[in-house]
């Protein structure tokens, strides 16, 4: 008796991971290089009441300027996009938005995917990862939206303390942030929470009814970077590094500029 085998292949569509559909992000699928493009990122509160962060990788060559935050401490550092709560807003969909625009010099065409870290349930540190979105850099494309529409949020950061002396470079300096906290903490009760004892002053700003908290005041960027991998060996993972002017933030990349 003979026997045939029948094989059946069953042919799927690439790109089968859908995107989590707690997380939208609108963006034209065309950039075109040295042009400003909004994205808007939409995230469904899915009963998350803790701290979060939410964050995209670009490629080098990217510039990018804040736009809505939702009340997150907003940062752009080693060509990654990050939006930070200490409390996730209590409403149902949150909204941010944030300007990106390649270098003029750029062509070809990158992936665009996102994560959002929080915790959960008081103790449960999770993730929900989007999949990656092809974006084409086309010098023809048009930007689709006005850029205009794009609010920018206009919180001014009010000193709350500083045990450090002035810098002695009152123009550019570098700092590591920390932590963000809904209280004012003294430097033991940071220390405390965070598990570290930081070696350098402690500078406490406090946005809207959010108080950051800082360590050190560095004249380059290579003393600040230096600091923040001593405190990530130490897991205080959510450290980064921030740059001020006369006391107002700045990009890290524009402080770079000009003091490199």
């Amino acid at each position: 008796m003979k026997y045939f085998i029948v094989l059946i292949f069953i042919v799927l569509p690439l790109n089968t991971f859908a995107q989590d559909s707690t997380i939208r992000v609108i963006t034209q699928d065309e950039w075109p290089p040295g042009k400003y493009v909004p994205v808007k990122v939409e995230i469904v509160n899915d009963n998350i009441d803790g701290f979060a962060r939410f964050y995209q990788d670009l490629p080098m060559g990217f510039t990018v300027k804040k736009g809505n935050t939702s009340g997150a401490d907003f940062y752009w550092d080693r060509n990654q996009v990050n939006f930070v709560w200490v409390k996730l807003p209590d409403t149902d969909t949150i909204r941010i938005s944030y300007l990106a625009m390649a270098d003029r010099s750029l062509s070809g065409s990158f992936n665009l995917g996102g994560v959002l870290d929080y915790v959960f349930e008081g103790d449960s540190r999770e993730r929900k990862e989007i999949s990656s979105r092809l974006i084409s850099l086309n010098r023809n494309t048009p930007v689709e939206e006005v850029i205009e529409e794009i609010s920018v949020d206009d919180v001014k950061e009010e000193p709350v303390s500083d045990d450090s002396a002035a810098s002695s470079n009152p123009e550019v300096e570098f700092r590591v942030q920390v932590a963000v906290s809904s209280d004012q903490l003294s430097r033991s009760e940071l220390e405390s929470r965070t598990g570290c004892s930081f070696k350098h002053d402690i500078t406490i700003l406090k946005t809207g009814s959010v108080y950051k908290y800082q360590s050190g005041h560095f004249d380059d960027y290579h003393g600040a970077s230096a600091y923040l991998e001593s405190l990530k060996k130490i897991e205080l993972k959510d450290a980064f590094i921030v740059a001020y002017r006369d006391d107002e933030q700045i990009s890290v990349s524009l402080a770079r500029s000009l003091t490199e």
